[in-house]
């Protein structure tokens, strides 16, 4: 914004770049500087805006070049564009990213420390710095929707979902389109997430022809291969590893990693216990580097991973971010007088399980025996669970439709996704005969009437014992309003609890896998400011952190205990102050207890002997859910050999332990000094908030708009016949959605800082006086010094004061900047007969401004050779990993296309060595004292 003589055109400030006379009219070509636009106008046109040199415009620059110079002298600049303030273990991370000459790197902190943010950060960084423009985020299914929100609300990037259904549309569209130039849909977004299973390719398909399967798996990994991304993040990496190099998810990380440049793998299990396992996770990092057998040690390790401890994540003052947790066994005892037709309803499902799964057993029907696993489940978590299911199974029984596992997915949200839940069925100890399930529609009638009538004459007594135990928390913790987490695996289930708790006065909220992110966030928020007990699902509690609750109830209990420690995950994570407990709900029937007592109570023994505190880690890295639905099973099937099972399984737990321990250590670790807890609190309590929020004040009033600030964090303005309403608190932004966020990325933000212009060095100088009198006399000016060429720039903004005296003062020159931006400069213009031009200060300030360049020049220097040095071996890098690319259309299209693009940028590198100065002078007053 031009301050001295300064020029508008239509109200907007202008920078005027070259006048001529056309057949006698006067015409100029002007710069917008708020916008950045292009005009050709008539001189007339133009209007003086002499009568606006006042603190205001003086101000405004001030704060701008004070933004702009902060800005420069920042090493990362992702964590000041999002809406939280990372911790200092993610800042950590970012910064080793950022100072590698490769970026390709496996993420590796411990579970609930983040690391969604921290590849957030740093794709926002690498985004920042014109590094990366094309992203593909490769995450497990249930997970697609957080990452698409988390990356949405704290870093403002908008991704792409794109799931089986699109991808299946997408191809079928684009199939029959008979073009000369072949379409590539995975090309129409810069920035998509799609899951892993939606992607990978396939070898054959039951009742598919093998053009039927190419065509499928060339709008797939093909397509993606050819789309040409620059940054692939890969979430739950440890998934795509396979038992071995020809598992189909491998091919697909393989092929991906070889193609694209940057590659950001996120696991907590890289290792898991196996070492050809983790030696392939690497190879999508460096195959060479990684090639062999065995484990690699820490030192060839340590450039590609990065990894973290809970017991070293520390807030912005030092202090320890986890705390204790406790997990307590809670029992339910049926009463027999309170609770005879559950308990006999309980037992006679239980039998009928017994029989349907025999009978499936001796028809070798896997998808039958699923479903008989699914109804103990269910009968163990509640009546109105039960029935719902039986009443489904009985219906298409009747209407003779198939019976598979899909039918049962509305009752079940989740069962395990991505791994193997099923079964060999002569792995299951069965010696005993038990009658074959014949006439199972009466035996369904039956059970129908039972479970009918028990809702209709006994209340649930899980929901009895947990409102007991609820009242009293309530009372130990002095706190009518204690917030509950409670957990359960069904969604029938979740609506009867909902319904008893709303009829004893509770305020419930509920979250579950059919709602849309948007509905589990208001849930979610409804939970955090009004009610007390929020119930959810697995399915529901992936995508969302609770920690402003601190206790949670595990209504019935998933089989794999890895599913009950991501439950308490939710509240046990960064930002929880206080100490976390959970309570186990567990009825007293023997077939649940017996299989507890093992994978909950005795495995927890035998990692605490064995010194493992990483239990999350550990349980992915151990279990195997078709063993524990074993287990489950001889607990129901044959409860005679359940010891002898129960003792087996538990050794071979051990032997996976012991070996999780000894490869456990081959991580590099992040050392307790690196993390530096100033890096972030510098961040957390940075200015530039609050000056993005006085330049915003000084535009509104040069603008003669209207400003305020509410009570509920944000400023409305009107100002230019627009109305908005913006905060520069992340915090207000996330708990308002129709708030703007304004950050340094913001298009508004940045087009005020690019319309900061340089003065008229032929116009005179505003003269003020100080209302104090206690400034000293001379000239206070404020410069931009660059050194650029079309690679790269490096840009200062500096002040002086020049004395009457004849000395400069640089100290005194930084005081007024300061109390310039502060607002507590007093002074007052005055008139004065002295005309003294603005370029005057230019010739006495010749030799500190050269000098100011000389060094900005040495620095870009500097940076354009190690950019030089990493652009060449990201080169080399990418040519030999294309190189291993298995199809041949592909390798060699990507070679060219590397090819001309090296030559391109070696031409421009070599064709722009030539560094130019560049000055303006952006405020110059006089001060009389």
């Amino acid at each position: 914004m031009n301050l001295e003589s300064s020029m508008n055109y239509k109200g907007n400030a202008i920078e005027i770049l070259g006048k001529k006379e056309v057949f006698g009219q006067k015409v100029v070509w002007i710069r917008i500087l708020e916008t950045n636009e292009f005009k050709q106008v008539f001189e007339d046109d133009l209007e003086s805006d002499s009568d606006g040199l006042d603190l205001n415009h003086i101000r405004f620059v001030s704060i701008a070049a004070k933004i702009k110079d902060e800005i420069s002298k920042k090493i990362i600049l992702a964590p000041y564009e999002s809406s939280l303030i990372p911790l200092p273990h993610q800042i950590l991370v970012l910064e080793k990213v950022m100072q590698s000459h490769q970026n390709r790197f496996l993420l590796a902190d411990e579970v609930g420390m983040g690391k969604t943010i921290e590849a957030g950060l740093i794709l926002k960084e690498l985004k920042l710095r014109g590094e990366v423009n094309r992203i593909l985020v490769i995450v497990p299914k249930s997970a697609m929707m957080q990452w698409q929100s988390e990356l949405k609300e704290h870093f403002n990037e908008v991704f792409h979902i794109y799931d089986s259904e699109l991808i299946n549309s997408l191809s079928r569209t684009f199939s029959n389109i008979n073009a000369d130039q072949e379409f590539n849909f995975w090309e129409q977004h810069n920035q998509i997430i799609v899951s892993t299973d939606s992607l990978k390719p396939i070898a054959n398909r039951q009742g598919w022809a093998k053009e039927k399967v190419e065509e499928y798996n060339k709008f797939r990994m093909e397509a993606v291969l050819k789309a040409n991304f620059d940054l692939i993040i890969i979430d739950e990496v440890h998934k795509m590893g396979g038992a071995n190099p020809n598992v189909s998810r491998y091919i697909l990380a393989q092929a991906l990693c070889d193609t694209v440049p940057n590659v950001m793998l996120l696991s907590a299990t890289p290792h898991r216990g196996k070492s050809d396992h983790f030696r392939r996770i690497l190879q999508l990092l460096d195959p060479d580097a990684f090639a062999g057998d065995g484990l690699p040690e820490i030192k060839e390790i340590e450039p590609y991973v990065i990894r973290t401890e809970k017991r070293l994540a520390v807030d912005y003052e030092g202090n320890k971010l986890f705390n204790e947790r406790e997990t307590v066994r809670f029992d339910v005892t049926l009463d027999p007088r309170k609770h005879a037709l559950q308990k006999e309803l309980y037992d006679e499902v239980t039998e009928y399980v017994r029989k349907g799964f025999n009978s499936a057993k001796k028809t070798g029907n896997s998808a039958k025996g699923l479903i008989m696993i699914l109804f103990q489940r269910l009968v163990s978590s509640s009546t109105a669970a039960i029935l719902s299911a039986m009443e489904g199974r009985l219906l298409r029984l009747q209407s003779g439709e198939e019976d598979g596992l899909d039918n049962y997915q509305l009752d079940m949200d989740m069962i395990m996704e991505e791994q193997d839940t099923g079964f060999n069925f002569d792995s299951i100890y069965n010696s005993i005969s038990i009658a074959i399930l014949n006439d199972e529609e009466s035996y369904l009638r039956e059970l129908i009437n039972k479970a009918t009538a028990c809702i209709q004459r006994e209340r649930d007594a899980k929901a009895d014992a947990f409102i007991e135990k609820y009242r009293t928390l309530q009372q130990e913790y002095g706190d009518p309003d204690l917030k509950v987490l409670v957990f359960t695996e069904f969604r029938t289930t979740q609506m009867m609890l909902k319904k008893i708790l709303e009829m004893e006065g509770f305020r419930i909220s509920t979250i579950n896998g059919s709602q849309d992110i948007d509905t589990r966030k208001i849930n979610l928020t409804k939970f955090k400011n009004e009610c007390q007990i929020l119930i959810a699902t697995d399915a529901a509690g992936e995508s969302l952190n609770m920690q402003f609750s601190h206790i949670v109830f595990n209504y019935d209990l998933p089989w794999n205990p890895m599913m009950i420690e991501q439950r308490i995950g939710r509240v046990d994570r960064i930002g929880q102050k206080k100490k976390v407990k959970a309570f186990n709900m567990l009825t007293d029937n023997s077939v649940d207890r017996r299989v507890y007592e093992v994978i909950q109570e005795k495995l927890t023994f035998i990692i605490e002997q064995l010194g493992i505190d990483k239990t999350s880690d550990v349980l992915d890295s151990t279990i195997e859910q078709n063993k524990i639905n074993n287990l489950y099973l001889q607990s129901l099937l044959d409860p005679s050999k359940f010891d002898f099972a129960g003792e087996k399984w538990l050794n071979e737990i051990k032997n996976k332990l012991r070996s999780y321990k000894s490869t456990e250590g081959i991580l590099p670790q992040v050392s307790e000094d690196e993390i530096e807890p100033k890096k972030a609190s510098d961040i957390k309590y940075s200015p530039l908030p609050h000056w993005l929020e006085s330049l915003i004040e000084m535009y509104v009033f040069i603008h003669k708009g209207s400003i305020s600030k509410n009570l509920l964090g944000y400023t409305e303005i009107q100002v230019n016949r627009e109305k908005k309403k913006v905060t520069f608190d992340p915090e207000v932004a996330l708990n308002q959605p129709d708030v703007e966020h304004l950050t340094l990325q913001n298009s508004w933000i940045r087009s005020l800082l690019n319309g900061v212009g340089e003065i008229d060095n032929a116009s005179s100088i505003t003269t003020y006086i100080s209302e104090s009198g206690e400034e000293i006399l001379g000239f206070w000016s404020l410069w931009e010094i660059s050194a650029l060429n079309k690679l790269e720039s490096k840009t200062s903004y500096q002040c002086f004061f020049l004395a009457d005296n004849g000395k400069q003062y640089t100290a005194y020159a930084n005081d007024i900047w300061t109390r310039l931006i502060k607002g507590d400069l007093k002074l007052l213009p005055v008139t004065t007969n002295e005309s003294i031009k603005a370029s005057s200060n230019l010739e006495k300030l010749q030799d500190v401004l050269s000098s100011s360049f000389q060094n900005l020049k040495v620095e870009l220097e500097s940076k354009m050779n190690i950019k030089k040095t990493n652009k060449v071996n990201s080169y080399n890098y990418q040519r030999s990993r294309i190189e291993k690319i298995g199809i041949e259309n592909i390798r060699q299209s990507k070679l060219r296309r590397l090819e001309n693009e090296q030559k391109e940028w070696e031409h421009e590198f070599y064709s722009n060595q030539k560094v130019l100065p560049g000055l303006k002078q952006l405020i110059t007053f006089r001060i009389n004292g």
